[in-house]
């Protein structure tokens, strides 16, 4: 997209015509991929065969409701943001809603920019979830790699000793001796906590285990 924006699939449910192709065209020029359901059962049909980041829905549709909709796209992947639409909001029925597990939701009548805010949002929050499971995945491949790795008696660290950007070998090339090694996986560890990727924790059990 040209102004930065994450595209996503979308899936919209709405049981007025005119103003399902409004959002619909709205968002698609906004640069996202978006499927149309007319009513709550073909929503759900649309979910059983595609994947989609964020569903917006009627509360009020013929057929299936859009908290059944809400409801079956949280089964097939929890990570699907749902934003309910309604022309009936009260207090009740947002909370409803949003212990259903709904994102959000959208008062009718509402402007373009609400819903353009609102996918904004949904957008950098899933960018945030998944830059959330790399780190995890990336934490988790260290944790491995220090378990099982020998671990050589301590040693003081030296100022300007080279290291790798990954644990085994050294800067030249060549195998490491154990000395060389411990001090290289030493700052790494230290790297990776100063950049916030390991907590506290973590990094003194960690450095423990190197150290011992």
């Amino acid at each position: 997209m040209t102004d930065g924006h994450t595209s996503l699939n979308i899936l919209i449910a709405e049981d007025d015509l005119h103003l399902g192709e409004a959002l619909a065209g709205f968002l698609r020029d906004r640069g996202h991929r978006v499927d149309l359901a007319a009513n709550g059962r073909e929503a759900l049909e649309f979910l059983k065969d595609n994947f989609y980041s964020l569903v917006i829905a009627d509360l009020v549709m013929p057929e299936a409701d859009g908290l059944a909709v809400l409801r079956a796209a949280r089964r097939k992947d929890e990570g699907t943001l749902v934003v309910i639409m309604t022309g009936h909001a009260s207090l009740d029925s947002a909370l409803e809603a949003i212990r259903e597990g709904a994102y959000s939701y959208l008062r009718k009548p509402f402007k373009l920019q609400e819903l353009d805010l609102a996918v904004a949002n949904a957008a950098r929050l899933l960018a945030l979830s998944r830059e959330n499971e790399e780190l995890q995945a990336r934490l988790q491949d260290l944790t491995a790699k220090l378990e099982n790795f020998p671990l050589p008696e301590e040693i003081p660290l030296r100022r300007n000793q080279p290291v790798s950007g990954e644990f085994g070998f050294s800067s030249s090339g060549r195998d490491p001796d154990p000395g060389e090694q411990q001090v290289a996986d030493l700052v790494r560890l230290h790297h990776l906590y100063r950049e916030n990727l390991l907590t506290e924790g973590e990094y003194q059990r960690l450095k423990q285990r190197l150290c011992v």
